[in-house]
C-alpha cells in the first residue's frame, strides 16, 4: 500500500520502509523481536525482506522469470516455494503460486502451514522432524510472477491471496 503519499512532480507512490526498522520493546507485527541492530538511526537503512527476483536461463542469457511478493518475513519463503515448483517440479505459473504453502521463520519455533496440505505431510514432519506445526486458513504471502516458457509466451499470475483483489497491481 505505500505511505498513501504521492510525490507531486513524479507521480510515484513513496513506500512505508520505515516499517521495517525494529522499535525497542516491541514485537513487529510478525512476531520478531526488535533488534538494536536494527534500530531507527540517521542514514541507515532497515533490513528488508523484500526480494524481486530475475531469473535468466543460462544458455540464451534471456529472461526466464521474473518474480517478487509481498508479506513482510513471509516473502522469502513465498518466493522460494513458487521458484522451487516453477523450475523444479515444472508446474505452471498458476499451480506454484496457488500451491499450499509453510513458513518457518525460526523465532518463533514454529512451522505455519495452509489447511489444504496433506496431513500425511504435516504428521511426518511432526513426528518424523519434531517440527511445531500451526495450521492456518492461508499465508500472509502475496507473489507476483511471470514465466517466459520454451514457446516463446509470457505467462503471469497473481497469487488469490491478496485480499484486495487478485489482480496485478501494474505492468
Amino acid at each position: 500500500m505505500g505511505s498513501l503519499r504521492i510525490s507531486p512532480t513524479l507521480g510515484i507512490v513513496w513506500n512505508n520502509e520505515m516499517d521495517d526498522f525494529s522499535i525497542p520493546g516491541r514485537s513487529n507485527s510478525f512476531g520478531f523481536v526488535p533488534s538494536p541492530a536494527n534500530f531507527i538511526q540517521p542514514g541507515k537503512r532497515p533490513l528488508s525482506s523484500m526480494s524481486p527476483i530475475i531469473i535468466y536461463n543460462s544458455n540464451t542469457g534471456k529472461v526466464k522469470m521474473v518474480i517478487g511478493a509481498s508479506g513482510g518475513s513471509y516473502i522469502i519463503s513465498a518466493i522460494a516455494q513458487t521458484v522451487i515448483y516453477t523450475l523444479i517440479f515444472n508446474k505452471t505459473i498458476k499451480e506454484a503460486i496457488d500451491f499450499p504453502r509453510f513458513h518457518n521463520q525460526f523465532l518463533p519455533p514454529e512451522t505455519l502451514y495452509e489447511i489444504t496440505i496433506p496431513q500425511e505431510i504435516i504428521t511426518n514432519l511432526v513426528n518424523e522432524r519434531n517440527q511445531n506445526m500451526t495450521v492456518t486458513s492461508k499465508l500472509k504471502n502475496v507473489v507476483q510472477a511471470f514465466v517466459v516458457n520454451m514457446d516463446g509466451y509470457i505467462y503471469g499470475n497473481s497469487d488469490f491471496r491478496r485480499e484486495t483483489g487478485s489482480f496485478p497491481a501494474g505492468f
